[in-house]
C-alpha cells in the first residue's frame, strides 16, 4: 500500500508555523502528580515547536520548580499552587495576551476561563479529558462539590460561547454537549502513544499475569483489583500481579494488599523507568482498567502497545480505548472484575488466542501517534485563527462524514485537484491519497453537505460516502 500523500493534515502545522501559541495547563510534566493530561500538553506542545510554532506553557509552581524554564523548546512560565494557578494565570494573560495568537486552554475539572482574559480577537480552543460531574460530587463536600460543578457546567458554557472545543474521545464529546452542553463545536483528538517497546520475543509470563501501570490515584479504583485477587486466585493458583506507578493512593493500597494477606502475590514497584515498565508489560498477559471514567485511556494503549490487552469497565473513555473481542473486553459498569479477568485470563491460556490478540492490540496502538494528534490540533487552532479574522466559518454540526473517492474515475488534473483541497476544506479537515483512493473525513456536516463539497471538487460520481463512526473520528481519514 502506497501513501501518496497527506495533506492537509500532514500540513496542519504550517498554519500555525511563527504563530505564538499560549498553553494553560495545571501541571508540567516535572510535577510529582502529572498523570495523562501531562503527557497529552507536552506531546503536542513539543510537536507544535517542531511545525514551527513559538509555544510558551503556563502551569502552576511545585516545589523545587523554577519560575520560568524551557523544556523542549517550549518557554515554560510558572505561578500559584494548585489553586491559585486559574489567578495567577488570568493575570500572566491580561498583562501579555498581545504576545499570543492563540491560546490553548487545557480544562481539568475546572478550565482556566481564557476568553474572560484573552481579548475577544485571541482564538481560544478549550480541550477537555473528561468531564468530572461525578468526581466533583464523590471527592468534595458540599459547597465545594457544588461549586466545582457549575465552573465546569453553567460558568463554561457563558464563557467559551461558540469556542471551538477539542475532547480527547467520543465519549467525552458526548458528555461535553450533552452534560456540560457547551455550545461551540466540538473536535475529536485523541491521545498519541509512543513508538511500540523492543522487547525480546518470548517474554511473556508462563503463568497468568495481570500488570497494571498507571498513576494510583482514587478514581482509578486499584482497590476493586485488590479486592478481585483472592477470588482469582481460587482458579488461577499461580497467578502474578505487578502494579507499577505511584500516586496519593499507593500507600493506602498497599496497606490493603497487607490486609489481604496478598504480599506474595501483588508486587507494587512504584516509579518505574522506561526499560522496567516494557519488561514489566511484556511479561503481562493482561491489564486491568476498573476506573469511574477516564477522558481515554492511554495507560490501556500504551499496554496494547507491548501487545497487552485489557479488561475495563463499561464507562466514558475505556469505552473508547477498548475494542471489545479485539483489544480487550468490556464489562458492565458494577459488575464482577474478578469474573471479567477470570474469562481474560482463561482465554489468554490459548497461546495461539493469545498471539493473535496481541498482534490486534499492537495494530490498534499503532493508530494513534503523537504526530497525528498534534496535526489535528493544530487544524483546530488555525481554523479559529481564520474564524477570530473572518476568513472562514465555523462547524455547525456534530456529525463528521468520511468520504471515499476513487481517483481513477476522476476525469480532471489529478496534480490540480490537490492543490486545490486545500482550498475547499477546512483547516480541521483530513485527508489521504492511498493506491490511487482518496479518503477525506469532514468534520461539522452532514452528508448533504458532504456531498456539496465532493461536487465543487468535481468528484460527486466518483465518491462513495458514510457517516464517521467512532472509530473513524479516533484514528482520523487513513
Amino acid at each position: 500500500m502506497t501513501v501518496e500523500t497527506r495533506t492537509p493534515a500532514e500540513e496542519a502545522l504550517f498554519p500555525l508555523q511563527g504563530r505564538r501559541v499560549l498553553l494553560l495547563n495545571w501541571r508540567d510534566r516535572t510535577h510529582p502528580l502529572a498523570g495523562g493530561a501531562e503527557v497529552y500538553t507536552w506531546n503536542t506542545g513539543e510537536r507544535l515547536v517542531a511545525g514551527g510554532s513559538d509555544v510558551t506553557l503556563f502551569t502552576a509552581r511545585h516545589e523545587g520548580s523554577a519560575r520560568t524554564d524551557v523544556d523542549r523548546g517550549m518557554r515554560v512560565v510558572r505561578g500559584g499552587g494548585t489553586f491559585g494557578v486559574y489567578l495567577a494565570a488570568a493575570w500572566f494573560l491580561l498583562r501579555h495576551r498581545r504576545e499570543f495568537d492563540a491560546v490553548v486552554d487545557f480544562q481539568n475539572g475546572i478550565p482556566f476561563f481564557a476568553p474572560l482574559f484573552a481579548g475577544r480577537r485571541r482564538a481560544v480552543v478549550l480541550v477537555v479529558h473528561h468531564v468530572h460531574t461525578e468526581q466533583f460530587a464523590l471527592h468534595f463536600s458540599w459547597p465545594f462539590s457544588r461549586i466545582g460543578q457549575f465552573l465546569e457546567g453553567p460558568a463554561s458554557r457563558r464563557v467559551y460561547g461558540a469556542r471551538p472545543v477539542v475532547a480527547v474521545s467520543p465519549s467525552t464529546r458526548r458528555d461535553v454537549r450533552r452534560r456540560l452542553r457547551l455550545r461551540g463545536p466540538i473536535h475529536v483528538v485523541p491521545n498519541g502513544t509512543a513508538h511500540a517497546p523492543a522487547v525480546p520475543a518470548g517474554t511473556r509470563s508462563a503463568t497468568p499475569h495481570v500488570v497494571v501501570v498507571s498513576r494510583l490515584v482514587s478514581h482509578k479504583r486499584f482497590d476493586l483489583l485488590l479486592e478481585a485477587v483472592p477470588e482469582l486466585l481460587a482458579a488461577h493458583p499461580d497467578l502474578r500481579v505487578d502494579i507499577a506507578g505511584d500516586g496519593p493512593e499507593r500507600a493506602a493500597l498497599q496497606a490493603r494488599s497487607r490486609e489481604l494477606g496478598l504480599e506474595d502475590v501483588v508486587t507494587f514497584h512504584g516509579f518505574v523507568s522506561a526499560a522496567e515498565r516494557e519488561a514489566l508489560l511484556a511479561a503481562g498477559w493482561v491489564t486491568a482498567a476498573p476506573s469511574q471514567a477516564e477522558g481515554w485511556g492511554l495507560t490501556v494503549i500504551e499496554a496494547n502497545a507491548a501487545g497487552v490487552p485489557a479488561v475495563a469497565y463499561d464507562v466514558p473513555g475505556l469505552r473508547d480505548s477498548v475494542v471489545p473481542g479485539r483489544t480487550g473486553w468490556i464489562i458492565p459498569t458494577g459488575s464482577s472484575l474478578a469474573a471479567g479477568l477470570d474469562t481474560a485470563l482463561r482465554d489468554l491460556a490459548d497461546p495461539r488466542a493469545a498471539a493473535a490478540m496481541a498482534d490486534r492490540c499492537r495494530e490498534w496502538a499503532g493508530s494513534f501517534s503523537w504526530e497525528t494528534s498534534a496535526e489535528r490540533l493544530a487544524g483546530v487552532v488555525a481554523g479559529e485563527v481564520d474564524a477570530r479574522r473572518a476568513r472562514s466559518r465555523r462547524e455547525s454540526s456534530d456529525l463528521s462524514v468520511l468520504v471515499e473517492a476513487d481517483l481513477r474515475g476522476f476525469g480532471g488534473d489529478r496534480e490540480a485537484l490537490l492543490t486545490r483541497l486545500p482550498q475547499v476544506l477546512r483547516r480541521s479537515d483530513e485527508w489521504v491519497v492511498k493506491d490511487g483512493t482518496l479518503h477525506v473525513l469532514l468534520h461539522g456536516c452532514d452528508q448533504a453537505v458532504a456531498s456539496e463539497v465532493m461536487d465543487r471538487l468535481g468528484l460527486a460520481l466518483c465518491s462513495r460516502m458514510r457517516l464517521a463512526t467512532s472509530a473513524d473520528l479516533l484514528t482520523g481519514a487513513r
